[in-house]
């Protein structure tokens, strides 16, 4: 599948308003205002009361619905694929009659598009409560991003074609469609109820787990019911207390200034802070070489050793690793088209000369982006793993590595595993590959791979 929809423009990547918003950890203040937003929609809030464990599981579809979103957003083309799919499996199961005898269908594409805009629409209040509110052009340029994904999400359709026509949309469906559902009700309940005790926090006593818990799951619900808009708060019978709505501007203006100060890794959700900081890697803000890049030019970038770069070379870096991994035709083509986009790229950027070809000393000054590179090292990376399950195991980067010592597997497999989780995603693996290809590093990749020819 292309990363240009049909509807709405290409997907949104780094750099993107999509990325900067949808992982930060303060959405969870009005990740409970979503929630209700879309459980009081009369086809989710069925679904939901029919199919849910809210009750038992009172927080599991606010961990699902954070963690789909940022698979969807910072997740490569194949791994948002995955996800609409996931999705659309999940959700082909979930149907029937509500209790006033309306159908309804969690594949029904006004009801898929309420909820994915309940999304964009937290992110907005997020800002405002928190004293960042987005400017007109950025809201705009929000929705636009948000159209796009809609788009693979096949829900376009269903959205409104601009910012101006959602918060028109928002109004009417706010004041003419949501009601106090089934669904909504378990949810309110839920959020009045007690929080289990997560896993790995057993050591704490349970009466005080219970204090603690209570008094945090009720005070969040009442700075949700805060954050409602008031009309609607009456449509839907939730009030909140004076101090819910003291409190939640407090603890919302507090979070947009802990914004600005606190580190990515803090300020971000972990899938988040690995792609971010993936892209950071990719990105240098100076002049390479860096470790050793003069060497990986001459001994591996110039296959045909004439001093310079061009489409011979970068092809023949493309078919050793298309041999390597014994690729089927169309992930074969997928991959000499990314190298060939990257040619084209690094021609424009480096070739200061306009001679056609690349020197070691032009490769070396360039001020080089990456972003076709990026794509051709994801092109790479979803052929390593070979399960397709989002990872590269280290059997799988042995395998891609071919006769390298086993621990310099084990070292370079180290290296690259930016969060010291244990594993590589796909993205940790086409940045290390990326930052090798950039003259940022050197590996086993290089002895053992793409020095091959």
């Amino acid at each position: 599948m292309s990363d240009a929809p049909s509807t709405g423009g290409p997907l949104p990547g780094p750099g993107s308003l999509m990325w900067r918003y949808a992982g930060l950890w303060r959405f969870m203040l009005v990740l409970g205002r979503a929630l209700v937003l879309e459980t009081a929609h009369p086809a989710v809030g069925a679904g939901v009361a029919e199919f849910s464990t809210y009750r038992h599981r009172p927080w599991r579809r606010a961990q699902q619905t954070l963690t789909s979103l940022q698979r969807m957003v910072y997740a490569d083309t194949r791994g948002r694929e995955k996800e609409v799919a996931r999705l659309d499996r999940l959700h082909s199961h979930i149907n029937g009659v509500d209790e006033a005898g309306r159908a309804y269908s969690a594949l029904d594409p006004e009801a898929k598009a309420w909820v994915y805009l309940t999304i964009f629409e937290g992110i907005v209040t997020m800002c405002r409560t928190g004293g960042d509110p987005l400017s007109a052009e950025d809201e705009a340029r929000l929705y636009q991003e948000w159209l796009a994904m809609g788009a693979l999400l096949g829900v376009a359709e269903a959205m409104p074609p601009t910012v101006a026509d959602f918060w028109a949309y928002f109004e009417r469906v706010s004041s003419e469609r949501l009601e106090r559902t089934k669904g909504l009700q378990d949810l309110l309940d839920a959020l009045a109820g007690e929080f289990p005790l997560p896993s790995g926090l057993e050591f704490v006593p349970l009466p005080l787990w219970r204090l603690v818990s209570t008094t945090a799951v009720r005070a969040y619900a009442d700075v949700t019911a805060a954050l409602l808009p008031p009309q609607l708060r009456e449509r839907l019978e939730i009030q909140p207390s004076f101090v819910g709505s003291a409190l939640s501007t407090v603890v919302c203006r507090g979070a947009g200034l802990l914004d600005k100060v606190l580190p990515t890794r803090l300020r971000y959700t972990p899938l988040a802070v690995t792609a971010l900081t993936a892209e950071h890697l990719l990105r240098p803000s100076g002049p390479r070489p860096g470790v050793g890049g003069s060497e990986i030019f001459a001994r591996v970038l110039d296959q045909n050793g004439d001093g310079a770069l061009n489409w011979v070379d970068l092809a023949a870096s493309a078919r050793v690793i298309a041999a390597r991994l014994d690729l089927d035709e169309k992930t074969e083509t997928a991959l000499y088209d990314a190298f060939h986009a990257w040619w084209v790229e690094l021609r424009e950027i480096a070739d200061a000369d306009s001679d056609g070809r690349v020197s070691g000393e032009e490769y070396a000054s360039a001020l080089y982006e990456g972003s076709a590179l990026r794509a051709a090292m994801d092109v790479v990376a979803d052929a390593v793993d070979r399960d397709d399950d989002g990872y590269v195991e280290l059997a799988e980067y042995a395998h891609l590595l071919g006769g390298a010592e086993h621990h310099e597997v084990v070292e370079s497999f180290r290296r690259l595993d930016a969060d010291s989780d244990g594993k590589l995603t796909v993205a940790e693996f086409a940045v290390g590959l990326g930052a090798f290809f950039l003259g940022q590093s050197d590996s086993p990749v290089d002895r053992h791979l793409l020095g091959q020819t």
